[in-house]
């Protein structure tokens, strides 16, 4: 499950939303001032931070500025508390980064609705964000393994049949580990992402003009010209062959195959 950080100076308000989030099972800590909640940052993973904006010393913007400058911590969500009347506070929150803002008093429904979708959707931009862009000479643990697999991915790229047993030696841990943390950091599955990366490959393949639509299929570890077809509509949008016209290829027509 998630861990959530909470950086709050008034003791009832980081209690009342720990409980909350803890009733829901996400791991929670807390810290009491701007200053505490940096230092813990720096001694473990957390998934998303919520932070007061009106704290002693280290202000919430002042926190928010520094996890967002940071390489490791530049990708955590960061929820901002706020007051009802504190309008240009929300706008400001929002142009130094804030992922999002929850006015005090809270809704519980309400600040596990955006928790929770933050989270998610967070760790599904992690995977294709890690596709797109080079490594960085600081990242963190959890992105240094995905682009390890991503390395292996690519090495492999055209073999149909590659499965996560194959995965296991090149990566150096077992399947179980392999699946558990793909799912924890991306939020999806092994195979869910191996695919994503395939149609990325070949969305690339595509616009360099590496091929025509079957002979990318093939390339990037599809055997069934239909199944890629319907696989690349689904991830993209659109068909492949609106990325990429060549002649001879007609547009296909989604397959039943999944």
């Amino acid at each position: 499950m998630a861990h959530i950080l909470i950086i709050e100076d008034d003791l009832d308000v980081r209690e009342n939303i720990a409980e909350v989030l803890k009733f829901k099972g996400f791991e929670v800590s807390s810290a009491m001032d701007g200053a505490i909640g940096l230092s813990k940052l720096k001694e473990k993973r957390y998934d998303l931070v919520i932070s007061d904006i009106m704290m002693p010393g280290l202000d919430g913007y002042q926190v928010l500025k520094r996890i967002k400058k940071n390489p490791l911590t530049s990708q955590i969500p960061v929820i901002l508390l706020t007051a009802k009347t504190m309008v240009e506070s929300k706008i400001e929150g929002l142009e130094y980064g804030a992922d999002d803002y929850i006015t005090k008093p809270f809704n519980a429904k309400e600040l596990l609705a955006r928790v929770t979708n933050l989270i998610e959707n967070r760790k599904a931009l992690k995977a294709k964000t890690l596709m797109e862009k080079p490594r960085r000479d600081v990242e963190s643990v959890e992105d240094l393994f995905i682009r390890d697999l991503l390395e292996v991915f690519s090495r492999n790229l055209d073999n149909s049949a590659f499965v996560i047993e194959h995965a296991v030696p090149e990566v150096g841990l077992s399947k179980s580990t392999i699946q558990r943390k793909v799912k924890n950091y991306t939020g999806k599955t092994f195979n869910q992402l191996l695919r994503e990366f395939r149609l990325e490959q070949a969305k690339l393949m595509m616009e360099k003009k590496g091929g025509n639509i079957s002979e990318i299929a093939f390339q990037t570890g599809f055997n069934s010209v239909s199944y890629f077809s319907f696989s690349f509509k689904n991830y993209f949008g659109y068909a492949p062959t609106k990325e990429k016209k060549e002649d001879g290829d007609e547009e296909l027509a989604p397959s039943e195959e999944n």
